[in-house]
């Protein structure tokens, strides 16, 4: 992914802040004084850029050795995100399907040479919801694009992550699939053909009572080929887990925004 947004860059001492735009995010990087400085902003309805200047306000970091190049990566979110289906479905037992969503992925800003991270920006501001109950939950993040049985007609994105996920219906019962809990921050990054791609997600659905089973494969699907890793999962397992994915208690409560 040589030309796109996702490489190393040059952070030199004294000279213009590097200006790196994705979407509606502008992200500025500059060097003073041997500290990385950095500010961002996100465009408006109007579409107009935003700039800096002298109000600007800049987070600093004072890094341990002399390094003036960083790299920039996406990287998944740091919590969960609600996914919804495209539209209403029923699988009936034993059904498997197979579903694409897309992730807008975040901007990972860390030193070149020593990996250390810096910065790591939503491209997407997302909102914030609960998935649980009272007793027992966990804070996700709330997505606006939809699971989709294919992605055909869809325009590919830089900074947007498909994820192919596999769903099988071992209950006894019909599986109501309007919207589960994706843990993705289990989940690896890939290039194929310079189009981000996530590993397969495997779901065996158990009951509406009962955990789900999990599996998080560890490679793309065959039809994809190999591609090539450009970030690992931020929490790795080595086995499939189970966990309540389907069943969501508070429906449609968003509790802040990022």
């Amino acid at each position: 992914m040589s030309s796109s947004i996702w490489k190393n860059y040059a952070a030199n001492e004294g000279e213009e802040p590097l200006h790196l735009n994705i979407d509606s995010l502008h992200v500025w990087i500059k060097r003073k004084n041997e500290e990385f400085w950095i500010s961002y902003a996100y465009a408006d309805d109007t579409k107009k850029p935003p700039r800096i200047d002298e109000k600007t306000e800049w987070e600093r970091w004072a890094p341990k050795a002399d390094e003036s190049d960083i790299q920039v990566r996406p990287v998944f979110p740091d919590l969960p995100v609600i996914v919804s289906s495209e539209y209403p479905l029923k699988l009936t037992p034993g059904a498997k399907i197979e579903v694409y969503c897309r992730i807008p992925a975040w901007m990972e800003i860390s030193l070149a040479k020593s990996k250390y991270v810096l910065h790591e920006i939503p491209i997407n501001k997302l909102s914030r919801t609960w998935f649980g109950d009272t007793m027992e939950g966990e804070l996700c993040y709330w997505l606006t694009s939809k699971a989709r049985r294919n992605l055909a007609e869809v325009e590919s994105k830089p900074f947007l992550i498909n994820c192919p996920i596999q769903i099988t219906n071992k209950s006894n019962t019909e599986l109501n699939f309007e919207r589960f809990c994706y843990r993705v921050e289990r989940l690896s990054i890939y290039n194929v053909k310079n189009e981000l791609w996530a590993d397969e997600t495997r779901i065996v659905y158990q009951g509406e009572e009962q955990h789900s089973d999990v599996t998080m494969t560890g490679k793309l699907p065959a039809h994809l080929g190999k591609g090539e890793q450009i970030t690992k999962p931020r929490h790795p397992i080595s086995r499939s887990f189970a966990t309540r994915t389907f069943k969501m208690l508070f429906d449609d409560t968003l509790i802040s925004a990022r």
